[in-house]
């Protein structure tokens, strides 16, 4: 080995040194916990779809036909139970009811059945109260109401023990008390008080599309009917106005409506004969104002 090479292998080994000497003196900083911590990570995000995707194994071919709109017509869904979108609800309330002040005269002519209106604290805000009970003596008072053929009447107390309690309800209120075997919003009526549930009441149902102050006077009149001794029904003719006893809540149509309580018996076997009504409010359509 040539003295010139020996000179550079030993510059080059005390450069080494130094740069290790300095590394030791300076050390890098080092990544802590907190700094990872404050890498972004990207959110979630859920997806929720309402027909399956195409199977990856059998890719749309493009030059498949498209759908005629007449086949697209006849398979649309009818109406369901589903709750339609609307404002928000509260879902709890306090779990007690504050009676709602106001009496009426008698509506009708027959044995009279005096009721009160309610609101279950915490589940509404005080300017619905009124509105409420208001649309109650409306449904009742009404001459195509349970009182048009002249055996029924109503009355409303508020200081007198009544004979049925109409109470507006929260969401989890209502559910807890009217039963989870059927997945939907719904009222009830359990032994002299009607549960009255405040979701349908602020968004009604698909069947009566945007008609919300139809449904409101078909819900009192339909839980009323229980309290009167009446069952369900279902729809009787093609195109009829459906029976205020119909679950209109669910559906007009009675395939759609044994579809739903095909697990849940309501009181009666719905025939799946195609049959669809029209939303109806009313017990006796049929009179005219």
């Amino acid at each position: 080995m040539t003295v010139g090479r020996i000179v550079v292998y030993v510059f080059a080994a005390a450069l080494a040194g130094v740069t290790i000497g300095l590394l030791k003196i300076w050390p890098q900083p080092e990544t802590t916990s907190q700094e990872q911590a404050r890498v972004p990570v990207p959110a979630a995000t859920i997806s929720v779809r309402t027909v399956p995707p195409p199977s990856s194994s059998a890719p749309p071919s493009s030059s498949a036909p498209a759908p005629q709109p007449a086949l697209v017509a006849q398979t649309a869904p009818r109406p369901g139970p589903e709750l339609p979108p609307g404002v928000a609800v509260r879902e709890e309330g306090e779990g007690w009811w504050r009676t709602i002040a106001g009496t009426t005269a008698q509506f009708g002519g027959g044995t009279v059945h005096t009721y009160s209106v309610e609101v279950e604290q915490g589940a509404v805000l005080p300017s619905a109260h009124e509105p409420f009970a208001a649309t109650v003596d409306s449904a009742l008072a009404d001459p195509r109401g349970w009182t048009a053929t002249g055996g029924v009447a109503f009355r409303r107390v508020d200081v007198a023990e009544p004979d049925v309690r109409i109470r507006l309800t929260a969401t989890q209120t209502a559910r807890a008390t009217c039963g989870f075997e059927l997945p939907y919003d719904t009222s009830c009526y359990i032994d002299g008080v009607i549960y009255v549930s405040a979701p349908r009441w602020f968004r009604g149902a698909e069947s009566f599309g945007s008609d919300l102050e139809g449904y409101r006077r078909y819900l009192i009149n339909h839980e009323m009917g229980h309290f009167l001794g009446h069952g369900h029904e279902f729809c009787p003719a093609e195109g009829a106005p459906a029976p205020v006893m119909m679950q209109q809540t669910f559906s007009v149509s009675n395939d759609e409506l044994a579809r739903v309580t095909a697990r849940t018996p309501q009181g009666l076997t719905v025939p799946r004969d195609g049959r669809t009504c029209t939303a109806n409010p009313w017990p006796h359509p049929e009179v005219t104002r």
